[in-house]
């Protein structure tokens, strides 16, 4: 047991240290950088957070602590932890990448196979805790929960994960011996990586969507009788929930436990709930091993790699440009990295998911009623708000997503020595690095824009402008992320994650968009004023002309600094 803690303690720290840092006085300046970029954090994100705990609130108050009620938050917790812990089961556990390091430590292999299926339980009870602190703590508060109900809160941190890990390790063993066939098709991979990503997140949001209040009709009318319609909404809600959500035992249980009423129902159901999760982790461990130990043989036998004969036109010089050549190359050495490869390209459907969700939330109608949405779309004050809304939403969220321009040069790790020794200036490289960032951020730009003309209602000409400004918002972020992690890159990393979670550029990114949405809305609170008092087109046209003018005013000034600025900082890298 003592061999198994340090292993885990060993390959948990491991995805979130980096080299210490001896420069006292810059571990002070990057702390209070630190701090107010989790301030710009809590600032982008508080709004959503605030408004979805108030509606869970008012859930739990209206349904005075229903069991059902809860055991489907206590699914909507799992989901996301799925979605989100999928990637790391199937990297962390089963993609055997350091079985060279691992075999030659005197432990067995039953003991790293338990000590990786631990970190990666671990990294989902960290998801699962933030996630109930905005669902499963506003229901207890809303349903006047007891307090025994918040110290069970504490159990479900820890037990909730389990189901997720169970479903992840059956998705991720076919899935990882796919991956071990393909050899060295590390674009195939990625390409397969995302498409996981995004088949899980359908199913997610079509379950979500599935059992929503307005699947079916509800009897009577908002308007007429508001507290009547809710009611038969809520009922109709809660009967669709007790024809699944007992099959879930293991959730059934456990939250019939966090609201039991006497200590001899709470005993049994919190026993039910702690022999079922004991039984599924023993039965993942059980079922997992064996294939754990079949995927750590096939890696040391070189299993599934095929010799790669290069054809003579590999070896001809090409004539493509500098930049261009270096957007290729770069694009190349991300898609062959498996998990740079996915956090890179799997941003790309990450807001249209987001356009999907808005489009199921307000789209909803009943067979008596149009939906919000359908309500809201045919005044024409909506072509001018829903765009700006839209717009600032996406620029906000869009500029933290974009691992390809939130980490530039840390991506390099040890390759940084062969940017120093090519004979290319380094404002060329840059240059490159920020119109493949922006590139593969005008891909989901425009599928976002697609989407939100095709189902919110939004005019075409609206989604052109959107679409345009997006981008060279995008080009000057992309130019002040690139800048800030040249300023300060995280060399030294073995697993690409742990750069991507101790850099702070994707909080001061977010600040950018903040600050973005920010000069959007002082520019069009003007015009929308102008537009309610005199309904007028060439209203419209103006003020996407001055939004235009400041995004293209933000991308050249941000260029112009990246490059004035950048050479200082690529000198005084030690390669």
């Amino acid at each position: 047991m003592k061999r198994y803690f340090a292993l885990v303690k060993l390959l948990f720290t491991q995805q979130y240290k980096l080299r210490p840092k001896s420069d006292e006085r810059s571990s002070k300046k990057k702390r209070v950088g630190t701090v107010i970029a989790l301030i710009a954090l809590a600032l982008c994100f508080a709004p959503t957070v605030i408004s979805i705990a108030v509606a869970i609130y008012y859930l739990g108050r209206l349904s005075e602590g229903n069991v059902y009620v809860a055991g489907f938050l206590a699914l909507m917790c799992q989901g996301l932890v799925l979605m989100f812990g999928l990637h790391t089961v199937i990297s962390n556990v089963f993609v055997v990448k350091d079985a060279d390091k691992l075999l030659y430590l005197p432990v067995r292999v039953h003991t790293i196979f338990l000590a990786k299926l631990t970190v990666a339980y671990l990294n989902e009870v960290i998801t699962t805790a933030f996630v109930s602190l905005i669902l499963l703590l506003p229901f207890g508060i809303g349903a006047g929960a007891s307090f025994g109900y918040y110290l069970m809160l504490l159990v479900a941190i820890a037990t909730i994960p389990i189901l997720p890990l169970f479903v992840g390790c059956i998705l991720a063993m076919p899935f990882s011996a796919l991956i071990a066939r393909l050899g060295k098709s590390s674009a195939v991979k990625t390409i397969l990586r995302i498409g996981l990503y995004v088949l899980i997140m359908a199913v997610y949001m079509y379950a979500m969507y599935s059992f929503g209040f307005y699947t079916s009709t509800p009897n009577g009318n908002l308007m007429d009788d508001p507290e009547l319609f809710i009611s038969n909404i809520l009922n109709d809600f809660v009967a669709r929930l007790q024809s699944f959500v007992p099959y879930l035992h293991p959730n059934y249980m456990l939250v019939s436990s966090m609201l039991a009423k006497t200590f001899i129902g709470w005993l049994g159901y919190f026993a039910a709930a702690i022999g079922e999760c004991t039984a599924l982790f023993a039965i993942i461990a059980l079922v997992s091993l064996p294939f754990y130990r079949r995927m750590l043989s096939t890696s040391t036998e070189g299993y599934g790699a095929t010799r790669h004969k290069a054809k003579p036109e590999q070896f001809r010089a090409s004539n493509k440009g500098v930049v261009k050549e270096l957007i290729l190359t770069d694009f190349k050495r991300v898609a062959r990295d498996g998990q740079l490869g996915f956090q890179s390209f799997a941003g790309i459907v990450m807001l249209p998911l987001i356009v999907l969700i808005f489009y199921f939330i307000m789209g909803q109608s009943t067979a008596e009623e149009a939906s919000f949405l359908e309500f809201v779309a045919v005044d024409p004050l909506y072509q001018v708000v829903a765009p700006l809304i839209i717009l600032a939403y996406m620029t906000l969220l869009g500029a933290g997503t974009n691992v390809l321009g939130l980490y530039p040069i840390s991506r390099e790790n040890k390759t940084i020595s062969m940017l120093k020794s090519i004979p290319v200036p380094f404002s060329k490289i840059l240059l490159a690095k920020v119109l493949f960032a922006t590139a593969v951020m005008l891909t989901c730009d425009t599928l976002t824009c697609l989407l939100i003309v095709l189902l919110l209602g939004v005019k075409w000409y609206c989604g052109i402008a959107m679409l345009i400004t997006m981008a060279l918002v995008c080009f000057g972020a992309m130019c002040v992320t690139t800048l800030l992690d040249l300023k300060d890159p995280k060399f030294g990393w073995t697993n690409f994650n742990q750069s991507l979670k101790n850099a702070k550029n994707s909080w001061l990114a977010m600040l950018i968009g903040l600050l973005a949405t920010v000069g959007v809305a002082v520019v069009a609170v003007w015009f929308v004023i102008w537009y309610v008092v005199m309904p007028a087109w060439y209203v419209m046209l103006l003020m996407w002309l001055c939004i235009f003018a400041l995004a293209v005013g933000f991308a050249v000034v941000a260029y112009k600094v990246m490059v004035g600025k950048s050479q200082k900082y690529f000198d005084q890298i030690e390669a």
